[in-house]
């Protein structure tokens, strides 16, 4: 009898410890994040971001927002290893709508005058676990606007966390009260919008342009003044733009 009472004990106290790992490992860590997103150019477009905080789901449509939100770990960005204090994945979504003449390229962490963008200075969705996680960026129209997962994750400490309180609700809103946004934003992105029909380059070169046929005819010269021929590389002139072979 004795042995068949540890037995028993033995599986409740397994039992107990699995339910303890299950409860950690759904646990929600909650970060105050501090966003803001601009239009490269003024008079293109108007952006807003939205996000899963019930007190701040969504900024005004404006050239210029600022969003202080207090924002749920969701998923793993697997673009980073274990132990990265910015492995989690923490979602807003950013939406860029352009004016009449204009399309939305794409977003930047870089401001640059218009006219130097390429396609290199765009950020990419973060490859996650998280099955909702919309990537790539597909510039489809999504409600009123183009919609980009970005992950909003800083290295700042977790201000609380699910597993200390009885419900994420709870743990959400004593990181909401401790009011300890960062003064600066923890990011600042920009909504490429260039006139329709722009391609923007692949590489890290200046000028953004539409591609023209006619340029492969016409001559290109270095950076020293002298022609380059056909088999020149790297940084050239054609017609008074500087590409990159």
């Amino acid at each position: 009898m004795l042995k068949i009472y540890f037995n028993q004990m033995g599986r409740l106290l397994a039992m107990l410890v699995v339910c303890m790992m299950a409860v950690s490992a759904s646990a929600t860590p909650f970060k105050n994040i501090h966003v803001q997103l601009n239009a490269n150019e003024s008079g293109r477009g108007k952006v807003y971001i939205r996000t899963e905080d019930p007190s701040n789901q969504q900024t005004r449509k404006s050239e210029s927002v600022t969003l202080k939100a207090t924002i749920g770990e969701n998923g793993k960005d697997l673009a980073r290893e274990e132990g990265d204090p910015l492995l989690g994945l923490y979602m807003i979504w950013l939406y860029g709508e352009p004016e009449d003449g204009f399309e939305l390229a794409g977003f930047s962490l870089v401001k640059k005058n218009d006219g130097e963008y390429t396609k290199a200075d765009l950020i990419a969705s973060t490859y996650t676990d998280n099955g909702n996680f919309d990537d790539p960026y597909t510039a489809e129209k999504v409600d009123e606007g183009y919609e980009f997962i970005f992950n909003a994750n800083c290295p700042r400490e977790v201000d609380a966390d699910s597993n200390n309180f009885a419900n994420a609700d709870e743990a959400r809103e004593a990181a909401r009260a401790l009011d300890n946004w960062n003064e600066e934003p923890d990011h600042v992105i920009y909504a490429v919008f260039v006139p329709k029909g722009t391609v923007l380059p692949d590489g890290d070169s200046e000028g953004v342009e539409s591609v023209k046929a006619s340029d492969k005819q016409q001559q290109a010269y270095t950076l020293l003044g002298t022609k380059a021929s056909s088999a020149q590389k790297g940084i050239v002139i054609v017609n008074g733009k500087k590409v990159v072979r």
